[in-house]
């Protein structure tokens, strides 16, 4: 049974959403999962990219957006909601995820803008019609070292 975890992060630092973003990929990397973050645009992988690099001076988070890299990171940054190969994902991207039923966990992340949390309750219903049953994390403070 795939595990579908929605955050809902109500902290109004701007940087909240990445920050727990990247503590989510440490995470993975560290219990050598290889995990797929779906991002919405080029854009927004490039400007994860490098966010990953320094999000903590201590901190290194191995990842590519490089397909012929992808064998030596367990972290895979792209846009493609429908990519198969990866059982663990992470969505940045506010587009439902394809097959979800296919993976061991899907993390949706969801800031406090109000847009994106109905765009969250319709994924939310998505991923029920597909037999899973989501859960939530209600996050009022991202908690980080001070850099």
């Amino acid at each position: 049974m795939s595990a579908v975890i929605f955050h809902l992060i109500d902290d109004p630092d701007t940087e909240a959403f990445w920050f727990h973003a990247a503590e989510l990929c440490a995470q993975a990397a560290q219990a050598e999962h290889m995990v797929y973050v779906v991002c919405a645009n080029l854009a927004h992988v490039e400007s994860f990219d490098d966010y990953l690099w320094g999000y903590k001076p201590d901190a290194f988070v191995p990842h590519t957006a490089d397909p012929e890299d992808i064998a030596h990171a367990p972290i895979f940054l792209g846009v493609d909601v429908a990519a198969g190969g990866f059982d663990y994902v992470i969505n940045l991207s506010g587009k439902p995820i394809e097959r979800v039923a296919d993976r061991i966990q899907l993390d949706e992340l969801v800031d406090a803008n109000p847009a994106n949390r109905e765009a969250a309750r319709a994924r939310w219903r998505d991923y029920q019609a597909a037999g899973v049953k989501p859960v939530h994390r209600q996050i009022t403070q991202v908690q980080r070292d001070e850099l």
